[in-house]
């Protein structure tokens, strides 16, 4: 039965392609699982990375913070010993040095009285209980003692002073403070020390007008005792915004006084980097960073915005190259796993064409030998007519031809799959030859009931051919008209050759059903067969071997459109000698 072979080896290679099935889902499983598992714990790593640089820009501003604070912290701290060691006098724009050995009346410039001479002062200052601001740098009385520049100057930080408030109070009641100095002076020092001012215009002859000191009533004999207090920071705000101060009380018998220094801002802003500020405050921003500076009560502010965002945009290009390197790594993943499941159905595949192939040579081979066997003990045996015993013997040649043809295929597929030469063509006219091999076929042809049509041309160009090989793809393609047109109600195969430019062309035309357009691209490829089950029984290595045979002359075998009203049409092309 037609097709019976085929649907056996169907059947039996079920299992094959559950084993591709099989081996699909287990290699997805083997790839899919763990380039998920790695995709999940690599970004959650990657992001940790992202998570760890901006920590760590956090952690570099806040070192750098620290850094700048207990730096400038070490500078303040030395400015406010050096200044707490002060005399209360030098506040004073002239005074009495009472360690001094000259007798009598002596008072001497402060040596404030030319400005400070560290850079990181901004103005030495003494408020009294008025609330009156003095400089030490100079006097208004005796403008002689300063030029015009150090007196506009003055004018303008007593303004800004005499405007200022200190934000922290100065606590004056109480025990003595820790680092407190008592000096005790005698009446006649402290006297020169109170009216400096009066004792310079005396020494200067010039009048000395009464000051508010002068007029209060004082013990002439007994000692003196002045109190002065602790140097400690505290933050005037002046109209420029807040400073930072180091103030003192002096408690003497005229009064209590404040003194202290005032610390220059930009002075200040030379210590710190960029983004960095200090202030009375810290900034309490998420991406800000503070840092206490001394004990002055200020603090030391960065910005970490700009590295964190500088570290941000590291982390995403961290997760950028995971993904890139995921990616990378799991499309050769799949690649290798399709491959692999590729291979698996290759081998399916090769052994289901295998089986089709035994299953169809078995039954190409059986079906002439049973033949032969019959007609062969029909001779023997002297059965039968009589006078049918030369056509019982006329029978046997076509099915040993067939024999033949199976296994000429057979030899030649081989041959292909080792790579041996297949033809070793040669120059010479190719028309008598194709009408040889047509003829030699034509009696089995017309005895299967095919009306052969014959047209070679006279003006044939010589071309490169080999004779078997040619007769080989001719008995190829005539086997094929016969067996596919066996359905067709008129069965006929046109055989022609002409004249083209690349040397000379065959056509092998047949009134069958014709091929399928979904069938074409598989259509040279050995062990391809009809995909219905009425096609004739076949090896389907055919056309494979005739392309193959068809190249290995210089020439090619193509399918061609074919004309209304009929079947396949066959182009095989010889290239010119």
């Amino acid at each position: 039965m037609p097709g019976a072979p085929t649907m056996r080896a169907e059947r039996a290679l079920a299992p094959s392609r559950r084993r591709t099935v099989l081996a699909a889902t287990l290699v997805a499983i083997a790839v899919l699982v763990p380039t998920l598992a790695w995709y999940l714990t690599g970004s959650r790593e990657a992001a940790r990375r992202g998570r760890e640089l901006e920590e760590a820009a956090l952690a570099a501003v806040a070192r750098t913070a620290e850094s700048t604070a207990d730096r400038l912290g070490h500078r303040l701290e030395a400015l406010r010993e050096a200044e707490s060691a002060r005399p209360f006098y030098h506040y004073q724009n002239l005074y009495h040095d009472p360690r001094g050995a000259a007798q009598g009346l002596a008072v001497l410039p402060s040596p404030l009285a030319r400005g400070p001479s560290d850079p990181m002062v901004w103005a030495h200052f003494q408020i009294d209980e008025a609330g009156l601001v003095s400089l030490p740098t100079l006097s208004e009385r005796f403008p002689e003692l300063s030029a015009d520049a150090d007196f506009s100057r003055f004018c303008e930080v007593l303004a800004e002073l005499q405007n200022g408030y200190v934000v922290e109070g100065m606590d004056s009641s109480g025990p003595a403070a820790s680092g407190e100095q008592v000096i005790v002076l005698d009446r006649s020092a402290w006297r020169q020390i109170q009216l400096a001012d009066s004792v310079y215009a005396e020494l200067t002859g010039r009048h000395a007008a009464a000051s508010p000191e002068a007029q209060r009533p004082t013990d002439p004999t007994g000692d003196v005792m002045i109190r002065v207090g602790e140097m400690r920071w505290h933050t005037i705000v002046l109209g420029g915004g807040p400073l930072l101060a180091a103030l003192r009380e002096v408690t003497t018998p005229a009064g209590v006084r404040v003194q202290g220094l005032a610390v220059t801002p930009h002075t200040l802003a030379e210590w710190l980097e960029p983004g960095i500020e200090v202030g009375p405050v810290a900034r309490d921003a998420e991406l800000s960073v503070a840092a206490q500076l001394a004990d002055t009560g200020w603090y030391v502010n960065a910005d970490a915005a700009p590295a964190v965002a500088v570290a941000a945009a590291a982390g995403r290009r961290v997760v950028a190259e995971f993904r890139r390197t995921f990616f990378l790594i799991s499309t050769a993943a799949l690649l290798a796993a399709a491959a692999v499941v590729g291979l698996v159905a290759q081998t399916d595949r090769l052994a289901h064409q295998r089986a089709r192939f035994a299953a169809a040579a078995a039954h190409e081979l059986k079906t002439p030998l049973a033949s032969l066997r019959l007609h062969a003990e029909m001779l023997a045996e002297g059965l039968g007519r009589p006078d049918r015993t030369a056509a019982y013997a006329g029978r046997i040649v076509p099915e040993v031809r067939r024999l033949g043809r199976v296994v000429t295929n057979m030899l030649d597929l081989s041959r292909l799959e080792r790579g041996a030469p297949l033809a070793n063509p040669a120059a010479g006219d190719p028309g008598p030859v194709v009408g040889g091999c047509v003829e030699r076929l034509r009696g089995a042809l017309e005895g299967a009931g095919m009306e052969v049509r014959v047209r070679i041309d006279a003006d044939l160009p010589r071309a490169l051919f080999d004779h078997d090989a040619l007769c080989q793809i001719l008995d190829n393609l005539l086997d094929n008209a016969e067996k596919y047109s066996r359905g067709s109600a008129t069965r006929w195969v046109a055989v022609t050759t002409a004249r083209v430019a690349a040397g000379v062309e065959v056509r092998v035309t047949d009134s069958g059903p014709g091929i399928p357009r979904r069938s074409r691209h598989a259509l040279f490829r050995p062990f391809r067969r009809p995909d219905n089950g009425d096609a004739p029984a076949g090896l389907g290595l055919g056309l494979a071997l005739a392309r193959s045979l068809a190249r290995a002359q210089g020439g090619e075998l193509v399918l061609a459109d074919p004309a209304p009203g009929q079947g396949a049409t066959f182009v095989l092309t010889l290239a010119a000698a």
